[in-house]
C-alpha cells in the first residue's frame, strides 16, 4: 500500500511510514524548498520525535533553514509559516488515525494545505537528484507561538462577557492552544490535557460516541460550549450547552448568518449535508461543492475568495483568520456569538435535523480492489445519473447517497441523508450493493 495518499503521506509507522522514508522525503522537501526558510512541528505520537528528526536532517541536507518547534497544532504552525513569510512547512501526524499511524502533512507559505503531487516533491523524491548544502535548524517554543496567535485573533474578536469553555485535547496538540482560550478571557475546563500519543482519554477520533465525557462536563459545570479536538488540532467539533454534539453543516449555517452577509461563498465538502443548500441559498448565500479533503476544500476557499469552507469531519475554514483549517478560529468566532446573549442550542434549534447515516465498508485487496469496486458500482448505479465529481453521488427529492473511496485508508464510504424519515433502510441496500461489487 502506497503511503503516498491523495493529500498527504500516512501509513504504519515502522512498516510503512518509516525513519529512512521520512529522510528522503525531508530531501525531496527541502529541495523542493531550494534552500529556502521552512518550518516543523508534529502532534503527540510515539513515534513523532523519531520522524521529526529524520525529516530535519533530510530537510538540513539541502541547505534549508529549519524553524523547528515540537509538539504544535497544526493550525499554529500553519499561522506561523504564513506570517513569518516561510516558504513552506512540513508537519509530523496522521490526523484522527490510530496512535500506530502516522505521516507528514504539507502547508503552502500561506499556511493551508499544499497538494503535494502537483509540486517537483515527487520528482525529487523518485529521481533522487537532491540538493545539497548545509542547513540550520532554530528549536522554537509552541507557547510563544501560541501567544503569537492569541494577540493576533484578539484584535478580531469582541467578547462581551466570559464564558466557559469545555475543552477536550485528547490527549493531542491542541493541550498546547490552552493558554489560548485563557489569554482571551474564557475559562477552559480541559479533559485528557496530558499530551500522551496513544490516545488514552478517548482516542484520536473526536465524535459523538467519543466526546460524551466532554458532553457531561458542559452540563455539568454549566459551560457554554464545548470543543472536540483530533492529534494535530485540524478538527473541531462543537458541543452546545445542552451537551449535544453538533454537526459541523449546523456550525457553519450560524456563523455564516451570524458573521458573513448575503452574496458571499461558502465552500462545502462533497459529502457535507444537503441542509447548507437548503437553508443558506434562499437567504442569498452561494454555496458550491468540492472533493472531500481538507486540502481541495482549502484551496478552493483560497483560490474562489470565500469567506467560508466546511467539512463534515469537523475542518472549518475562516479566511479572514487565516487560509489554514483552523479549529480555534471557528470556536472563537462562534464564542463571539454566543457572547452576545443567545445560547448555543437556541441557535442550534433553528435549523431542523436531515437524519444522516455515514459508513464505513473495509475493502481486502488493498486499493487496487477498492478501485475496481468503485468501477463496479458505476456501472449498475449509471440509470441514476450519479454525479462523479467525487464517488458517485445520487440525489433525489427524500434522499441523498454518497458513495467514495476513501483518500487515507481501504475503504469504501458511504453516506445517506433523508430530508425525513430513516435513512437506514437505503444505507443498508447500499452497502450490500458495495459488498456485491467486491465479491469475486
Amino acid at each position: 500500500m502506497t503511503i503516498f495518499k491523495a493529500y498527504d503521506v500516512r501509513g504504519i509507522f515502522g512498516t510503512e511510514v518509516t525513519e529512512e522514508e521520512a529522510r528522503r522525503i525531508g530531501m525531496a522537501f527541502g529541495s523542493w524548498a531550494k534552500g529556502g526558510k521552512v518550518c516543523t512541528g508534529r502532534d503527540t505520537r510515539i513515534s513523532g520525535p523519531s520522524l521529526q528528526g529524520e525529516l530535519v536532517k533530510g530537510i538540513l541536507s539541502t541547505g534549508c533553514e529549519i524553524k523547528s518547534y515540537g509538539v504544535v497544532p497544526i493550525a499554529i504552525l500553519s499561522f506561523i509559516t504564513w506570517k513569518d513569510g516561510l516558504f513552506a512547512a512540513a508537519y509530523i501526524s496522521a490526523s484522527h488515525n490510530p496512535p500506530e499511524y502516522n505521516g507528514i502533512r504539507f502547508r503552502t507559505s500561506n499556511g493551508y494545505g499544499l497538494l503535494y503531487q502537483q509540486t517537483d516533491i515527487m520528482m525529487f523524491y523518485r529521481e533522487g537528484n537532491f540538493l545539497k548544502g548545509q542547513g540550520q535548524v532554530v528549536e522554537n517554543d509552541a507557547k510563544e507561538a501560541v501567544l503569537r496567535y492569541a494577540d493576533y485573533v484578539k484584535g478580531k474578536l469582541r467578547f462581551k462577557r466570559r464564558m466557559n469553555v469545555v475543552l477536550d485535547v485528547g490527549n493531542g496538540s491542541a493541550s498546547a492552544a490552552v493558554p489560548l482560550y485563557q489569554k482571551l478571557g474564557f475559562n477552559p475546563i480541559v479533559l485528557n490535557a496530558e499530551m500522551d500519543g496513544r490516545f488514552p482519554g478517548r482516542g484520536p477520533a473526536p465524535g459523538e460516541e467519543s466526546l460524551k465525557a466532554a458532553s457531561r462536563a458542559v452540563v455539568e459545570n454549566g459551560a457554554d460550549y464545548g470543543m472536540g479536538f483530533d492529534p494535530d488540532a485540524d478538527r473541531g467539533i462543537v458541543i452546545d450547552d445542552l451537551g449535544r454534539v453538533i454537526p459541523p453543516e449546523k456550525v457553519a449555517i450560524i456563523l455564516a448568518r451570524r458573521r458573513y452577509h448575503p452574496g458571499d461563498l461558502v465552500i462545502a465538502g462533497f459529502d457535507c449535508s444537503r441542509i447548507l443548500e437548503d437553508f443558506l441559498t434562499p437567504e442569498g448565500f452561494n454555496v458550491r461543492r468540492e472533493k472531500v479533503g481538507d486540502v481541495f476544500v482549502a484551496n478552493t476557499v483560497k483560490d474562489s475568495g470565500a469567506v467560508l469552507g466546511v467539512e463534515r469531519s469537523g475542518h472549518f475554514f475562516l479566511p479572514e483568520f487565516q487560509y489554514s483549517d483552523d479549529p480555534f478560529a471557528m470556536s472563537l468566532a462562534l464564542g463571539e456569538i454566543i457572547s452576545e446573549g443567545q445560547r448555543l442550542s437556541e441557535l442550534i434549534d433553528q435549523i431542523p435535523d436531515y437524519p444522516y447515516v455515514q459508513k464505513s465498508v473495509r475493502i481486502e485487496g488493498g486499493q487496487d480492489a477498492v478501485a475496481r469496486a468503485m468501477k463496479t458500482l458505476s456501472r449498475d448505479l449509471a440509470s441514476l445519473n450519479p454525479d462523479t465529481t467525487d464517488g458517485l453521488k445520487v440525489v433525489t427529492p427524500d434522499y441523498s447517497a454518497l458513495i467514495r473511496p476513501s483518500n487515507t485508508e481501504p475503504l469504501i464510504r458511504l453516506y445517506v441523508e433523508t430530508t425525513g424519515g430513516s435513512p437506514e433502510g437505503e444505507a443498508q441496500k447500499l452497502e450490500k450493493m458495495i459488498r456485491d461489487a467486491v465479491m469475486p
